[in-house]
């Protein structure tokens, strides 16, 4: 599977509210955004980024009745690891070697603790 598109701050907003709904429409998405921002958000703004975010596979959308309906494609934890991967095989593409060294670097200054979480994930595969 390709790696999923970086999101811009509004396609992070909306997919933070989806991520933590089982599904939810344009109106939805657009109460529960303006009920915790000071910037109002327009109907017609949220529609043209969900309908775009469906577009780039990160939603799906149904119709139900004359409403769209979305959900997530993936969820949180699978859209953030594979970024990582895609992030990190990016840098390693483009710098090489120089790119493994600062990782290394920024591993030897992990407390334990960090460590043992870091050998889980990779272990893990995720």
């Amino acid at each position: 599977m390709a790696a999923p598109p970086p999101l811009h701050e509004l396609e992070t907003e909306i997919m933070e509210e989806m991520w933590g709904r089982a599904e939810a429409t344009v109106r939805d998405v657009q109460v529960a955004l303006n009920a915790r921002s000071e910037k109002t958000r327009a109907y017609t703004t949220l529609l043209t980024v969900m309908t775009r975010l469906d577009s780039k596979g990160l939603l799906v959308r149904r119709r139900e009745g004359r409403v769209d309906v979305y959900s997530a494609a993936l969820p949180r934890d699978e859209y953030f690891a594979a970024r990582a991967e895609a992030s990190v095989e990016a840098l390693v593409e483009d710098f090489g070697d120089l790119a493994l060294a600062h990782f290394a670097r920024h591993i030897y200054g992990l407390d334990p603790q960090r460590l043992e979480t870091l050998r889980r994930i990779a272990d893990s595969g995720d």
